[in-house]
């Protein structure tokens, strides 16, 4: 209904649920994508490909969950951080796909930067910190 709708007024399923979603703060817990979102075909077969395709190649299959909330100096944080850690972790991993790798020396460098001047150490602390509130393990 939604595609067809999107169709007749010239614009895709994106621009239309953007021009019509709620904007502003809000907290989307994962239950509520089987009980009050319905997801887009597209989704589906996304989904449905990685379940046939790749989750047989998956040893484990636990992930951190969407629906965690962090502190306002947390995001502070993950704002400080994340850009960075995530762009040297992209880098390298298409580098040493396209050349192969790494050595020690380029591993012991990586880890040293991820740590120094990425802010691993941090940002893998506010991450458990938000996850043990998540799961009720805070001391």
């Amino acid at each position: 209904m939604i595609k067809q709708k999107a169709r007749d007024r010239g614009k895709s399923t994106g621009e239309l649920k953007g021009e019509f979603e709620v904007y502003g703060p809000k907290l989307i817990l994962s239950d509520y994508y089987n009980t009050t979102f319905q997801m887009e075909g597209c989704a589906i077969q996304r989904l449905t490909d990685l379940k046939d395709f790749w989750m047989p190649y998956v040893d484990s299959a636990v992930t951190y969950p969407v629906d965690c909330v962090f502190t306002a100096d947390e995001l502070d944080i993950i704002d400080q951080y994340r850009t960075d850690f995530e762009n040297t972790v992209s880098e390298n991993e298409g580098l040493w796909i396209k050349e192969g790798g790494p050595t020690d020396k380029e591993w012991d460098t990586y880890f040293a930067t991820l740590t120094e001047s990425c802010g691993m150490e941090e940002l893998q602390q506010v991450y458990q910190d938000a996850y043990d509130r998540y799961a009720g393990n805070e001391e």
